[in-house]
C-alpha cells in the first residue's frame, strides 16, 4: 500500500513555497512553464558546484570519478523508482529536449498511414 503524505511536510520540500504573497502562502500553478525543485535537489546542486564540478564519465581526476559516481548513482535510483532498467532511462536538459527526442526517434519507425 502507497504511504500517503501530508501536504504541509511536501511543502517542506520547496522552500519557494514558504513565500507568502498578499499575506497567503503561495499555491505554485506554472509548473508546465517551470517545475519547482525541492530542496534535496537543490542541496545535491550545491554540493556538486562546492564539490566535485567536473565532466561525468570524462575527467580522470577525483573530482571527475565523484561526480561520475554521483550522477550513476541518480540513474540508478531514477530507474529504480520508475521500476525500469538503467538502459531505459536518460536524462535529458528539459521536458522540451525530452519530447523532441521522442518525436524525432518515432519519425524513424513511423510509416505512411500511421496514427
Amino acid at each position: 500500500m502507497q504511504k500517503l503524505i501530508h501536504l504541509d511536510k511536501l511543502r517542506m520540500d520547496f522552500p519557494i513555497l514558504e513565500k507568502k504573497i498578499h499575506g497567503k502562502l503561495l499555491n505554485y500553478l506554472d509548473s508546465s512553464a517551470t517545475s519547482l525543485t525541492p530542496k534535496p535537489v537543490l542541496d545535491k546542486v550545491n554540493e556538486y558546484y562546492n564539490e566535485y564540478n567536473a565532466n561525468i564519465h570524462r575527467a580522470l581526476h577525483s573530482m571527475g570519478e565523484k561526480a561520475t559516481e554521483e550522477y550513476e548513482e541518480a540513474h540508478r535510483k531514477v530507474a529504480q523508482f520508475i521500476n525500469a532498467k538503467m538502459y531505459e532511462v536518460i536524462f535529458t536538459k528539459n521536458a522540451t529536449e525530452s519530447l523532441n527526442l521522442l518525436a524525432y526517434s518515432l519519425t524513424k519507425k513511423l510509416k505512411k498511414g500511421d496514427e
